[in-house]
């Protein structure tokens, strides 16, 4: 459940997603002055930005890169090094 916090400021880095809203943007505390309509728009501006075609272009981007890549070999590689590093340490 925490890393739902750093996936959304990641996605957000990798300019695929909105700024994560935060709570106090959608959800008025007793000492907020935050309106409905003022919520409405943080709202409506993060979707209309995840819509937009720079997301779309930089997740087409991503999704190429990612692709291309062989997940398993590049598993399957990392521990064989691994396994290899820990029978130098120990031979």
């Amino acid at each position: 459940m925490l890393d739902q916090f750093y996936w959304a400021e990641r996605m957000f880095w990798l300019g695929v997603s909105p700024e994560p809203l935060k709570r106090h943007q959608l959800l008025p505390d007793e000492d907020d002055e935050i309106t409905i309509k003022e919520a409405a728009g943080a709202l409506t501006t993060a979707i209309s930005y995840a819509l937009s075609s720079q997301v779309k272009s930089n997740a087409l981007q991503i999704s190429r890169r990612l692709a291309s890549e062989d997940g398993v070999q590049e598993a399957v590689r990392m521990l064989k090094a691994s396994i290899a590093s820990q029978l130098s340490k120990e031979g």
